[in-house]
């Protein structure tokens, strides 16, 4: 079979399973490392063997170890010698950026210098890049351009990428350079080859069919719901998205993807598909799907591009998971945690409350007796107080969160908490530095909520602070997340105490309740954030609280 009728070499391995007579242009989507490894030892073996004019593009541990293993087949040092070993970081260049035009010279250069020797000449090349420097769209039109350099002198090419490391649509796109896909175990021609037509076929036209009704019955079959939109559109779905919606095949058909979410989870959708476009990654997400009978599901789905359409290069296939059980199991466990919560709770006030009416009780008899002195009636008074202290932060920890939720700049919340206790800090010889505040660090919340969060975060760190020192405050974004870090200098805590942190009524201060901390841990954990607190005896402590960045 010949890629060319101008020009026909003899027969030519390309691997172990398989074989060409002429040139062409191949992309390897690798998937295990031994395989890979036995595919470039092969494809170079193979090489010597007809004597053709090898060249490998790999990095340079592996070249040293290309030598050691061609040298145990039983190939001579000037055998070895004459494979053209390049490392493959050196020709991409890839510390600075992949330069596209840099490059193909790099390549034209090079095969001038090959084709002037006349025999026949295998490369095979892992590419690579820095996805720091270089955007992905580049790479494909590389390709592109390097086939139109390679295919005059019918150049056997293998560009190696790493299968598992390269995106679903990044893949697709290059299919479009290469006039063959091949895997670990075997290879065909490429769909979406530019100049297809001139490419022959490896495969029986039926043998591909068998293979596309094998998959789509796994497909079928698959317990879990499987949705490919082309666009917004429902192109196919299987028996288990038809039970999960309650509906036909013909209902499906006609659905789009906003009509099947619930409206709750279509900023999710929408943020994913625009990752999904930058060809990125999308994590596993909880949405709601609506069936056709009126009900709301729970459902875990996974996204990633897929292949359907040769018009439309960009169609996502979804797997979707009930989590109808998962959702009931965990609903049971925090309200069996907060029974258990509740428990404690009470055990603890009627311990914290019983004190002081113990004292105010005593004190009550003296003063019936009429022998109470003078200085009694103010301890009366503190205890009264304390009992009033733990009634309102149990108030407070209580309080539902209000439905007043707003779009709120976490940084200018911790600035403006920060201006509001400097005077109290200065106070205590304490300073609150508020420089690293990033703008547009927006969330979802109860601006008085948050702000309550901050109060008793830094005022904890002034009272923490008896020596005096400096208070550092930053609010910065960290992906998809607000991290904002409060950070002092006073005289920290073990371990031991800070896995009770957040315990009702456990206090490192002698008239503390805990309850405030309870409240900062409640609040956040509402908002779905976190709060991190790292602390070294005698340095200080460093409470971080993430929270989800809301993109409007």
């Amino acid at each position: 079979m010949s890629l060319s009728n101008d020009l026909v070499y003899p027969k030519v391995a390309l691997t172990k399973n398989m074989e060409l007579i002429s040139g062409a242009h191949i992309l390897y989507l690798y998937a295990e490392r031994e395989m890979y490894w036995e595919n470039i030892l092969s494809f170079a073996a193979t090489g010597l063997e007809l004597q053709h004019q090898v060249v490998l593009l790999e990095s340079a541990e592996r070249i040293e170890k290309i030598k050691q293993q061609l040298a145990r087949k039983g190939f001579s040092d000037e055998q070895i010698a004459s494979i053209g070993l390049i490392d493959h970081r050196q020709f991409y260049d890839v510390h600075q950026s992949f330069e596209t035009e840099k490059v193909l010279q790099e390549l034209n250069a090079s095969l001038q210098h090959y084709v002037a020797r006349g025999a026949p000449i295998r490369i095979w090349s892992r590419v690579i890049w820095n996805e720091d420097t270089c955007c992905n769209k580049e790479i494909p039109l590389y390709e592109q351009k390097a086939d139109a350099v390679l295919k005059p002198f019918h150049v056997f090419t293998v560009c190696a990428y790493d299968g598992n490391e390269v995106a679903a649509n990044f893949s697709l796109q290059l299919m479009k350079g290469h006039s063959h896909i091949m895997t670990d175990n075997e290879i065909k021609s490429s769909p979406y080859y530019e100049n297809k037509q001139k490419t022959p076929s490896l495969f029986m036209e039926d043998f591909l069919q068998e293979k596309v009704q094998h998959y789509k019955h796994v497909i079928n079959e698959m317990p879990d719901a499987v949705f490919i939109f082309s666009g917004e559109k429902v192109v196919y779905g299987n028996y288990a998205a038809l039970n999960m919606l309650k509906c036909k095949e013909s209902d499906l058909r006609q659905a789009t993807v906003w009509e099947i979410f619930a409206e709750v989870s279509h900023p999710i959708i929408q943020q994913n598909t625009e990752k999904l476009l930058r060809n990125g990654r999308v994590p596993l997400e909880e949405m709601q799907i609506k069936t056709y009978d009126g009900q709301i599901l729970d459902v875990e789905v996974a996204a990633f591009p897929f292949s359907y359409d040769l018009q439309n290069d960009f169609t996502v296939i979804l797997i979707i998971r009930s989590i109808q059980d998962r959702k009931a199991h965990q609903q049971l466990t925090i309200k069996t945690e907060k029974l258990s919560l509740a428990g404690q709770l009470a055990a603890s006030i009627a311990h914290e409350v019983r004190n002081p009416l113990t004292s105010i009780k005593g004190f009550i008899k003296l003063a019936r007796e009429d022998v109470m002195h003078e200085a009694y009636y103010t301890i009366i008074e503190e205890e009264i107080d304390r009992i009033e202290t733990i009634a309102s932060e149990l108030l407070v920890l209580g309080k539902p969160m209000s439905v007043e939720m707003e779009t709120c700049d976490a940084g200018k919340m911790l600035k403006d908490v920060s201006m509001l206790l400097q005077s109290q800090a200065v106070m205590r010889k304490v300073d609150i530095q508020y420089s690293e505040i990033e703008a547009n660090c927006f969330i979802r919340c109860n601006a008085g909520q948050m702000k309550q969060v901050f109060i008793n975060i830094i005022k904890n760190a002034i009272e923490a602070m008896e020596n005096g020192g400096v208070i550092r405050t930053s609010a910065h974004l960290n992906g998809d997340k607000v991290e904002i870090i409060i950070k002092d200098e006073g005289k920290g805590m073990p371990e031991s105490v800070l896995k009770k942190l957040g315990e009702p009524f456990y206090s490192t201060k002698e008239d503390g309740t805990g309850l405030g901390l309870m409240v900062c841990f409640n609040i956040v954990e509402q908002y779905e954030g976190t709060i991190r607190v790292e602390s070294k005896v005698g340095e200080g402590t460093i409470f971080t609280i993430e929270l989800p960045l809301f993109l409007s």
